[in-house]
């Protein structure tokens, strides 16, 4: 279901340290205890304080905000930090499988061949962010799969596509471990990716027929 002031930190689904090679726990620590903890905090004093509670989380991504331009922004920043962690977050898992499943295994093959080069596309897209920024994989209501990019805490167009999983490409999320081997940093988190969850998004993004409920439960 979506989100709703007041927003709150969403639990991990796994022990802080069970996610190496991706992330060790004193880095996981930081970037889901501290910083995401911060942004949810955040985005929670923006809205209070220009009286949007009444909007859910994905309402503040995918809705015009009627305030000036720059208030408008700093309320959409903290909201997409906010959805993309939550979803970069959940994505994970302790007992990462090695591939996909399913029809997600199926679709991936049609749009990009073979999953090795569904990697190195996606490893591509990651390098080229100058800065910060996100990659997504994302579905159309009609099964066909993309690889997209954000800069900063920019999300998808939510209104008509549906994430199947998002990488945070911000230097807190990889420099502690990996350093700038971005390379390193997308086969670790591939290995420590839930890919039956990435499924069953896929699959409910096909049942659903339109993007507009948020996927995190």
């Amino acid at each position: 279901m979506d989100q709703y002031y007041p927003f709150e930190v969403t639990p991990l689904p796994y022990s802080y340290d069970s996610m190496l090679p991706c992330c060790d726990s004193n880095n996981l620590h930081f970037h889901h205890g501290q910083f995401y903890a911060n942004e949810v905090y955040r985005l929670n004093r923006l809205v209070e304080r220009h009286r949007l509670t009444h909007l859910s989380l994905v309402d503040l991504l995918t809705q015009d905000i009627n305030l000036p331009t720059a208030h408008a922004n700093r309320v959409r920043d903290a909201a997409g930090s906010v959805y993309n962690h939550q979803l970069y977050f959940d994505g994970l898992g302790d007992a990462g499988s090695a591939s996909p499943t399913g029809r997600l295994t199926q679709q991936l093959a049609d749009s990009y061949g073979t999953v090795p080069n569904f990697v190195r596309l996606l490893t591509e897209a990651a390098q080229s962010i100058p800065g910060a920024g996100w990659v997504w994989l994302v579905t159309e209501s009609n099964g066909n799969l993309h690889i997209a990019i954000t800069r900063d805490n920019e999300t998808v167009d939510l209104n008509f596509i549906s994430p199947i999983f998002v990488l945070d490409l911000w230097e807190h999320a990889y420099l502690p471990v990996h350093q700038f081997d971005i390379a390193q940093y997308v086969r670790s988190y591939l290995s420590r990716l839930n890919w039956e969850k990435a499924e069953q998004r896929y699959a409910h993004a096909q049942e659903r027929g339109q993007p507009r409920q948020s996927f995190f439960h």
